[in-house]
């Protein structure tokens, strides 16, 4: 392994990390709004499934307007034998006012893409909002425990979102022509280190993606817990942090050769090296 000289380069190793964590810290915001989608959708298709990562208030609004237009079977109903109920468009508005939360939600995170941290202190204070109407409507049970985990879960991401866009802030910027310097190279000025070591790969349980020799170089993209690794020649180069996967790509650069592995989002894992394809293979999971 190459040893990781002078601060610069130890800057712009610093900052890629804090970048990737912000990323999978932002990510949560899509989880959220995927699974109240589905949730909505369930619910009103007669769904009996449930799942996790969904925001209460935008659920809840649809499920009033569902109970109050009388659309659940009648024994949800039989404490209140006379209860009128209210027109269908009742329910219309309620799914257009989970829709417009939702939206919210996505701005949000089209704006913490961006770097307006504005964008993810508001979806904090919103989802702490939300938060707090679950626990006051439905209150704290055996049923809702898990969901209260949950909101934990995506609020603390949020904060770390929030504190590691500060240590971006903080950190030093590295130019290109800063990199350049900071890189090894021979008496005929060819680059021939191994730029960008983040750490030696642990010899740990882990799911294998892909794996590939070329030049002199073992490739390998791997899953080591909630973190997509690539690893070089026993070195981890890249890594994505994420506790569901979405599109990404790693890279490296290895003794003057530009490595990558990507996964798009679907069922397909690639590794290529100076932008050939050297493997390929269809992920299910």
């Amino acid at each position: 392994m190459t040893e990781l000289s002078g601060g610069k380069l130890t800057d712009r190793t610093k900052k890629s990390n804090l970048q990737t964590r912000y990323n999978s810290a932002i990510s949560n915001l899509l989880l959220v709004i995927a699974f109240s989608v589905i949730n909505i959708v369930l619910l009103l298709t007669d769904g009996s499934s449930y799942f996790l990562f969904s925001a209460f208030i935008p659920y809840f609004a649809v499920d009033y307007g569902m109970y109050f237009c009388g659309l659940y079977p009648e024994e949800y109903y039989a404490d209140v034998p006379d209860m009128e109920f209210a027109d269908k468009s009742f329910l219309a508005v309620t799914v257009v006012a989970a829709a417009v939360i939702l939206l919210i939600y996505l701005l949000c995170w089209y704006l913490a893409k961006k770097k307006k941290i504005g964008a993810v202190i508001f979806a904090l204070v919103f989802f702490l909002a939300d938060t707090v109407a679950m626990l006051v409507l439905s209150g704290i049970s055996s049923d809702s425990f898990v969901d209260i985990l949950v909101h934990i879960w995506v609020i603390y991401y949020l904060i770390m979102a929030i504190v590691t866009y500060n240590r971006m802030k903080k950190a030093p910027d590295v130019s290109p022509e800063t990199e350049m310097e900071e890189e090894s190279t021979d008496a005929g000025g060819e680059f021939t280190g191994n730029r960008g070591i983040l750490r030696m790969a642990e010899d740990v349980k882990c799911k294998i993606f892909l794996e590939a020799e070329y030049s002199g170089m073992h490739i390998v993209y791997r899953r080591v817990k909630r973190t997509n690794e690539l690893v070089v020649n026993g070195g981890v180069y890249d890594e994505y942090v994420a506790l569901a996967e979405f599109a990404h790509k790693l890279t490296a650069d290895v003794n003057g050769h530009k490595v990558e592995a990507s996964y798009d989002g679907g069922t397909c894992v690639r590794i290529l090296v100076d932008s050939c394809e050297i493997a390929k293979k269809r992920r299910l999971f």
